[in-house]
């Protein structure tokens, strides 16, 4: 029996952050975000354009009429600063690409909102969330050593490095080099 969530209308919120679904407004400020030149150094996409980013979001929004506790197509949620009432970021919640039996958390802050703790702020509160609400026993990611700045968030929120990933499927080659961290619920 699949258990009813209002995935719509989750609201997430800690001492400087509002977390939320995304909302068709939010492509203007999302997409801000990504075309930071940098923002995709460590991430193996290319940056979308501003209508990829509108489909993003419309797909966010329909995943989120059909999320239940029990199976998360893909729950994207928008960082919204409190004291700033602005969108500066995302994280979410969703299948690892290499194991979809495994939830994967994910984040990305607005270059000038970096270096002031609010990834970890939002990636800790998605920690508890998935525990929580969710009821998951394990959630996982992926990072490249190099981005040492998405290593130290990860050991913060307790996340450990389990190994590195080399020679993925072909379809998935983008994972290769990355180190591979989980955490399970205590």
């Amino acid at each position: 029996m699949l258990t009813k969530f209002d995935f719509k209308n989750l609201l997430i919120k800690t001492n400087r952050l509002t977390i939320r679904p995304y909302q068709i407004t939010d492509v203007d400020d999302i997409y801000e975000v990504v075309k930071e030149p940098s923002f995709y150094d460590f991430i193996p996409e290319s940056p979308p354009s501003i209508k990829q980013v509108e489909g993003i979001v419309k797909w966010s929004i329909d995943c989120n009429e059909k999320n239940t506790l029990e199976n998360i197509l893909k729950l994207n949620l928008g960082i919204v600063h409190k004291d700033e009432n602005c969108l500066i970021g995302y994280c979410g919640l969703g299948p690892f690409d290499l194991d979809t039996s495994k939830i994967e958390l994910y984040y990305g802050i607005r270059k000038d909102f970096r270096g002031r703790g609010l990834a970890t702020e939002a990636a800790l509160s998605l920690i508890d969330f998935g525990f929580d609400t969710l009821n998951l026993n394990e959630i996982v990611t992926t990072v490249f050593p190099q981005n040492i700045s998405s290593v130290k968030v990860l050991e913060k929120i307790g996340m450990k490095r389990q190994y590195s990933i080399v020679s993925p499927p072909d379809d998935f080659k983008e994972f290769d080099g990355m180190d591979f961290y989980s955490i399970h619920k205590m």
